[in-house]
């Protein structure tokens, strides 16, 4: 194998040129596969990042009506309460959320606020950039705190830290002076995935905004599910014992967001295999670019195995010697394509600051499949090689 090895690469080496075109017709087809796979991958680590920083791993559950015509609909305490000491919760927040104009500096805008509870970084996963969160004792006494979004922020100061300022909010029909504990890195809370884009997001302890409203249930529980736990059997559980509680059917309504996420998860991979089968298909035309260049080989060389042949050399050596060159080919050509498609996948992550689970064993697979498909394709020329008679070989000029 040693021998058949060393006359390949002396053949290949004679037509260095041709060589390289050929090789470089593989390496362009595994670069764009590598490239491709890339982004791909990268677009799905991105988007589930948002998904995770937007909170959306757990269920939320809110309400479709009022119990009754004088009731008050939205979760209660008691509701709470109960979801929390149901098995396979992690943590639950209550949450309400109410429309309101701000005045920040001079800068009067609609604005979102949210009445959460402390703990709110590990429900909802909010993201803190300067400062605090809202703390126990901020819900208990009913401070007049809040943390804002940096979009508030940097339209008003143009910048994110404005820790120590106060905002004006009109909520419940009066305006209210809220001193700034915290800033929130914007796009970062469950609550930005509800319904139209809100430009910016105040919250203050749930607790504050019942005072202010009156009102004294949720509109919604954020939910997490303990790590492990089957999200869909903890749904249907608290379904259930919240609709006993109550003897109510059909007042509850949860959204199971981590199964909306798993749906556009499966989305993502979908279009990345489209993606990696489009461009897959440039290798199979690099596999007959590899056909064609043997057989020009296997003609021009047809005096060369003839006179291997007259001296002794066997079918089987010849036939090995043509398919060695496709299968080296294959994999200098695929070696140089991951190593220029990995290279351009790093940078462009490096400049766009993305992040690129890199796994080798798909590095490993492409290269096998590489090989294969030019081992399947040199496979004609190869046993063209080796059907060629002595005589007639000789012959040849």
């Amino acid at each position: 194998m040693r021998d058949i090895l060393s006359c390949a690469l002396k053949s290949l080496a004679r037509k260095r040129m041709r060589t390289f075109l050929t090789m470089g017709s593989i390496t362009i087809g595994v670069t764009m596969v590598v490239i491709v796979s890339l982004i791909s991958t990268a677009g799905k680590t991105a988007v589930n990042s948002e998904l995770e920083n937007l909170g959306i791993s757990g269920l939320s559950i809110s309400t479709n009506a009022s119990v009754g015509t004088e009731g008050e609909s939205g979760l209660s305490e008691e509701n709470l309460n109960l979801i929390r000491s149901t098995s396979n919760v992690d943590s639950a927040m209550p949450l309400m959320i109410e429309y309101s104009t701000s005045t920040l500096r001079d800068l009067q805008s609609s604005t979102l606020v949210c009445g959460i509870d402390a703990g709110a970084k590990q429900a909802i996963s909010l993201n803190l950039v300067h400062g605090r969160l809202i703390s126990k004792g901020d819900v208990k006494s009913a401070s007049m705190i809040c943390v804002v979004d940096e979009t508030l922020a940097k339209a008003a100061y143009g910048r994110t830290n404005i820790t120590g300022k106060t905002i004006q909010l009109q909520v419940g029909g009066t305006q209210e002076e809220f001193e700034i504990v915290g800033i929130a890195e914007a796009g970062s809370s469950l609550l930005q995935s509800l319904g139209e884009f809100i430009p910016g997001m105040v919250y203050i302890p749930y607790s504050t905004l019942q005072a202010i409203t009156g009102r004294n249930n949720f509109d919604q529980v954020a939910v997490r599910v303990s790590a492990g736990a089957d999200v869909s059997l903890t749904e249907n559980m608290l379904l259930s014992r919240l609709e006993r509680s109550t003897d109510t059917e059909g007042y509850f309504r949860t959204d199971n967001l981590a199964t909306q996420r798993d749906r556009l998860g499966n989305l993502l991979d979908i279009v990345s295999l489209v993606l990696t089968v489009i461009s897959g298909i440039s290798l199979v035309v690099s596999g007959l670019g590899i056909m064609t260049i043997m057989l020009v080989s296997v003609s021009e060389r047809t005096r060369e195995i003839g006179v291997k042949k007259a001296i002794g050399a066997s079918r089987g050596r010849i036939l090995w010697e043509f398919l060695v060159e496709a299968v080296v080919i294959s994999l200098l050509g695929s070696l140089v394509g991951i190593l220029i498609g990995g290279g351009v996948g790093l940078v462009g992550a490096y400049l766009f600051q993305l992040s690129i689970p890199v796994v080798w064993t798909d590095f490993v697979y492409l290269i096998l499949f590489s090989v294969l498909l030019g081992a399947l394709f040199g496979v004609y020329p190869a046993v063209k090689a080796s059907k060629l008679r002595p005589v007639d070989a000789l012959r040849q000029e």
